[in-house]
């Protein structure tokens, strides 16, 4: 459960509670990927947010928006489109720009907290 803090808000990302946010079926190309999450906030003009997001195996197709994450569970092979795949695990933290088409081969159960940023707004 998040908590007021004395500059914000506090979660644990390992312990927060999540709500579905499915991987659309349309991007799923391996296994049955169920994808959970909590926005912990959002910009009043909706085009940034903070969060903690979850997502047991399988293999899925993903566009980002300007995101860092830091992965604090599980391990993921991404493919960016064009590109060599590299592995991401517990402890690392990566960038994606804008536009950046991924395939997400995730190996084991991935818990991550991230921010975004979409120039245009984002969609949830």
């Amino acid at each position: 459960m998040s908590t007021q803090a004395a500059a914000g808000i506090r979660e644990k990302v390992s312990e927060a509670k999540l709500d579905p946010f499915p991987v659309p079926a349309e991007w799923v190309i391996e296994g049955d990927p169920q994808g959970s999450a909590v926005i912990l906030w959002k910009s009043a003009d909706g085009k940034q947010c903070n969060g903690i997001w979850e997502c047991t195996p399988g293999t899925f197709n993903w566009i980002h928006t300007d995101e860092t994450a830091t992965l604090v569970a599980g391990r993921v092979t991404v493919t960016p489109e064009g590109g060599e795949p590299f592995e991401i695990a517990a402890g690392d933290v990566v960038f994606f720009p804008e536009g950046t088409k991924t395939r997400w081969q995730v190996h084991e159960t991935v818990r991550k907290s991230f921010h975004l940023h979409a120039a245009e707004g984002l969609p949830f």
